[in-house]
């Protein structure tokens, strides 16, 4: 069974307009991720007088650079294989904009199954402010929205039905937060259920970018005659071709 999840809190911050787009959640960190990646093999490679404790510590770290570049790459490749499946809906999304006309980047992360304590195969994360109503963001900054999407199978799906939920969302947002108060706030729900009340409109659209993305996928993969490779194939080919080269994708 397919496993959704949204998330919605309250946050007092003030607002300022930003340019809008869908990012790679991963973005900021990673060239300064990589140059320590290849640092470290480097001084593994050349120093062959280190002490066991001291190898294996950079051993470790060498191994967490390499998930977090890889997750990375990951990202890049899904955000951009559904570019390429269905540009209307990644264009709908890169270009939203709030009922103040306001622009949104949508930070989009694909993540490990292990690295999240919430049972969902997606997340959709926004907060609100006291003095603006429709104002909203998230870990990322003002007019930011997070998604993360657990790599599965049917990662670009959990992401489209995501993406759905930021559809609505963002130019109705001080309307639907008195609704997700009034309905989900202080109420016994499943936390993959949050965003899915039979009249919820948030999660009406998400199933219908869902149902959109499924017609646009069928057709590609008929014009390609070929199946796309599994995120958690290609997350394993990044993987070991990084480990292989020592930091070079």
């Amino acid at each position: 069974m397919k496993k959704y999840c949204l998330l919605l809190t309250v946050f007092i911050l003030a607002m300022s307009t930003v340019s809008g787009e869908i990012k790679n959640g991963y973005e900021k960190e990673i060239l300064q991720t990589r140059e320590l990646l290849k640092s470290l093999s480097a001084l593994l490679q050349i120093n062959k007088n280190l002490r066991i404790g001291q190898r294996r510590k950079i051993e470790y770290r060498i191994d967490s650079l390499v998930n977090n570049i890889s997750n990375y790459e990951l990202t890049k490749n899904l955000l951009d294989q559904f570019k390429v499946i269905s540009p209307d809906l990644y264009s709908e999304i890169d270009t939203l904009k709030d009922r103040k006309g306001r622009n949104v980047d949508v930070f989009v992360k694909f993540i490990p199954l292990d690295k999240t304590e919430i049972k969902a195969w997606g997340t959709t994360y926004m907060t609100q402010t006291e003095d603006d109503k429709d104002a909203y963001r998230s870990e990322y900054g003002e007019c930011t929205v997070s998604i993360k999407v657990r790599i599965v199978n049917k990662a670009l799906f959990v992401l489209a039905h995501e993406l759905g939920h930021v559809k609505y969302q963002v130019p109705y947002f001080a309307t639907y937060m008195v609704y997700y108060k009034d309905n989900y706030i202080n109420k016994v729900y499943p936390v993959t259920n949050l965003g899915h009340n039979q009249n919820d409109l948030s999660g009406k659209s998400a199933i219908q970018y869902v149902k959109r993305f499924r017609r646009e996928y069928i057709y590609f993969l008929k014009m390609r005659k070929e199946k796309l490779q599994s995120p958690l194939i290609q997350i394993d080919t990044i993987r070991k071709n990084l480990i292989n080269t020592g930091g070079e994708v």
